[in-house]
């Protein structure tokens, strides 16, 4: 019998875990926060409510707090990631954004949930670093858990096109989700979700595309890679090769110094004549 929780860990009072369990299961209880899971392997039998389910995967569990549940696992090991999200957290989300005249904490839909929507931003939200990105991943959670109807008018737009046009001319540092919401006048909720609903990525991905385009241009006028770096404001080497790599499948060094020896290849002699 197997059922081991592995890399437990909190980002902003939010307890993230990744576990691994077959042969076993967990007996009827009930959490304080609601927990969301993202079934990543293996199949998951679950009681709630009186009723039991399978959850296959790529499928998303939703619990809210109090809520009595159980789980059991086969003999396939079946992997989720789960997130405790303490209730004051929505509240503040709701709050903040006015998605609710009310300060109770909100009833979410219980049990399996086909959302690849929000499978995705599971999955996100625990394999971010830094505090931005982890706000920024939260945001778009929330966004997605609640469903709430798109914030897509003429001025909302109109921001949008704005901050994209700020953001060109802010390559040589890190921008923040406070410094993008004071310049649209949106909230960081609204901002996260209209952005990405507008471009189809969050803002701060949208930012690091920009800025490594920009490093590709650096890379081709033979610029050492480390002066794009630095040139760029990427003070932590590691940071910008992990970025780059990222976004065009191969280190800064290995893209300049292919660019470099294709250029020796197709080069055309001085003195050959097309005719």
């Amino acid at each position: 019998m197997i059922l081991k929780s592995s890399e437990w860990f909190s980002l902003n009072q939010i307890e993230c875990c990744t576990t691994l369990a077959y042969q076993d299961g967990y007996p009827k209880h009930s959490h304080q926060e609601y927990i969301l899971s993202a079934n990543l392997s293996g199949v998951e039998r679950i009681w709630l409510n009186g009723k039991t389910s399978f959850v296959q995967s790529g499928q998303v569990t939703c619990y809210n707090p109090e809520s009595i549940q159980s789980s059991t696992f086969a003999e396939q090991p079946t992997r989720f990631i789960s997130i405790h999200i303490p209730q004051h957290a929505l509240i503040d989300v709701i709050r903040e954004n006015h998605l609710s005249s009310g300060h109770s904490a909100p009833v979410l839909t219980e049990g399996v949930l086909h959302h690849p929507e929000l499978f995705q931003y599971i999955q996100s939200f625990t394999q971010q670093h830094s505090t931005e990105h982890t706000q920024q991943a939260f945001l778009l959670l929330c966004a997605s858990l609640f469903q709430s109807p798109q914030f897509a008018d003429h001025q909302t737009s109109h921001a949008i096109r704005l901050l994209q046009d700020y953001m060109r001319t802010e390559l040589t540092r890190k921008i923040s989700l406070d410094e993008l919401s004071q310049i649209s006048g949106l909230s960081k909720y609204y901002l996260i979700r209209s952005f990405k609903k507008f471009v189809g990525i969050p803002p701060l991905q949208y930012h690091m595309q920009l800025r490594i385009h920009c490093a590709r241009d650096l890379l081709r006028q033979r610029v050492h890679s480390l002066d794009a770096a630095t040139a760029l404001g990427f003070y932590d080497q590691s940071h910008f090769i992990q970025s780059f790599k990222k976004i065009m499948g191969i280190t800064p060094h290995d893209y300049a110094q292919q660019l470099h020896l294709s250029r020796k290849k197709f080069s055309i002699p001085r003195n050959h004549h097309v005719h």
